[in-house]
């Protein structure tokens, strides 16, 4: 679930894991690796501790990308029998004046429980440091019920290095309610809200620290602090 967390997901915030590649004016090849204290998604615990994750992305001078991600995960209702996530990713990218539109779509594989893979389509749009972004699937993570996100956030500077990132999310639909407000609410609704604080250093030869403030609003869903250390590298 490479949302925002290492942004791709979202931009990357060390914690709800994402977002893909802007475009590009060269074909680029990339890689990255970090460590984080916690793996969240939406707001949402999936690692139950600590998480190593990395991704490979390509981007064409076209706009048209693909990359791939993972992370080790056990999150509720997996019982400890889902150990490993592994996202593929493609999509396209195009620019209209200071617009870019953003189309395409995410596949989330569980290697020890397929019934949770899920397919993922989302429309996202970006301007200046401003990003948003819609997703919509036919089965949330095994319901065969339907579920939407949105989420937007705002890159703000803070110097040369350093960035704070607001975020918000909100999930909705039948999906959702199955396969995530049930675990922490005996009368579920249909939807809820994440959101998250993010700070980025960047270090040198290509390393980043994040330390972030993630939370929910679902029933006794504590809010965390979540600490990483990403480094992005060419291939």
């Amino acid at each position: 679930m490479h949302l925002l967390t290492s942004f791709p997901a979202a931009a990357f915030i060390a914690a709800a894991s994402l977002a893909a590649p802007a475009a590009a004016t060269a074909s680029t090849a990339t890689g990255n690796v970090g460590a984080f204290s916690e793996y969240l998604y939406r707001g949402v615990e999936q690692s139950n501790g600590a998480a190593i994750q990395g991704g490979i992305d390509y981007a064409h001078d076209s706009g048209l990308y693909i990359g791939t991600w993972a992370s080790n995960t056990d999150f509720a209702g997996s019982q400890g029998t889902v150990s490993d996530e592994i996202d593929v990713y493609g999509g396209c990218t195009h620019s209209f004046g200071a617009v870019t539109i953003d189309v395409g779509a995410y596949f989330y594989y569980y290697r020890d429980d397929t019934s949770l893979d899920t397919i993922e389509y989302y429309l996202g749009l970006s301007a200046g440091r401003f990003g948003a972004k819609a997703y919509y699937t036919g089965d949330y993570f095994g319901t065969d019920e339907d579920g939407f996100y949105v989420t937007a956030n705002y890159a703000l500077p803070l110097g040369d290095t350093l960035a704070l990132t607001p975020q918000v999310g909100y999930s909705v639909g039948d999906g959702p309610r199955a396969f995530v407000v049930a675990a922490f609410d005996p009368e579920p609704s249909d939807h809820y809200l994440d959101y998250s604080l993010t700070l980025t250093k960047t270090l040198d030869d290509g390393l980043s620290f994040s330390l972030a403030l993630i939370g929910t609003d679902l029933h006794d869903d504590d809010e965390k602090v979540v600490v990483g250390l990403k480094k992005t590298f060419e291939l």
